[in-house]
């Protein structure tokens, strides 16, 4: 019997060239790859691991063997997702990373339904609340916010 909402996993990193400053990002360790049977993670051209979500089906083994606990589940019919977790403010973030959440808060006051929160300096998207509309990817200064789907791409 299916589970529905249908689910799948997504990496809370986007890798970034400066990645490796990033103390809440991803460590290349393979511990998600190795946990994977669907073989749906791959390495991005920065090194942070991916998830191909036509290929993954949602059962959670990656986040479990993350250990800096990055990797998440979402609903596969909600597209946008925060592609960072770093929780420093600011400049410490944007030291880390180019594409790191800076807790600016201005996706938040874009979204017309207050969809987004931002909590310990990182934007949150509450899936069950958006509509889709993409106000937050397109506003993002720092590129954190990401469509997986690949429609949405901030100009």
């Amino acid at each position: 019997m299916a589970k529905f909402p249908k689910k799948a996993a997504y990496v809370a990193c986007n890798g970034g060239e400066r990645a490796t400053a990033c103390r809440y990002g991803c460590m290349s360790c393979s511990s998600c790859m190795a946990a994977c049977r669907k073989d749906a993670i791959f390495y991005n051209e920065y090194g942070a691991a991916q998830v191909d979500e036509t290929k993954c089906v949602g059962c959670g083994l990656c986040v479990k063997a993350c250990p800096r606990e990055i990797i998440h589940l979402h609903v596969k019919g909600s597209p946008f997702v925060v592609k960072c977790s770093n929780r420093d403010k600011g400049a410490a973030a944007k030291n880390a990373c180019q594409v790191s959440c800076i807790g600016c808060g201005i996706c938040r006051k874009n979204c017309t339904i207050e969809a987004v929160k931002v909590e310990n300096s990182l934007a949150v998207i509450c899936e069950d609340q958006c509509l889709g509309c993409g106000n937050c990817v397109i506003q993002c200064p720092r590129g954190a916010i990401e469509d997986i789907r690949g429609i949405i791409r901030k100009i």
